[in-house]
């Protein structure tokens, strides 16, 4: 599969696997909305993934606060028009 131009939105996108897959769709010119708890380490992990801001988004949440991603949702539509791929990659290690 091709990723480049791809919308592709990785919850977990602070450390470990979601920081890698990160990395990863940003090499091969992927569009990416990264999200996680972590405020800082999302910022972070988008000036490492060293992408023009109309190409990288970054989405705070909280898993367990889904009321709410509806409005971030939108917001990601407003930018991208659409989502290609999810991740869900959010969660916590034991």
């Amino acid at each position: 599969m091709h990723f480049k131009d791809k919308v592709i939105w990785i919850t977990g996108a602070s450390s470990g696997i979601g920081e890698a897959l990160a990395y990863e769709f940003a090499k091969v010119g992927a569009q990416l909305i990264l999200s996680s708890r972590n405020i800082k380490e999302l910022k972070r992990v988008e000036l490492n993934c060293s992408l023009p801001n109309d190409k990288i988004i970054v989405v705070p949440l909280d898993l367990e606060n889904h009321e709410n991603f509806s409005n971030e949702v939108n917001k990601v539509i407003e930018k991208f028009g659409l989502i290609d791929i999810l991740i869900n990659n959010g969660g916590i290690s034991s």
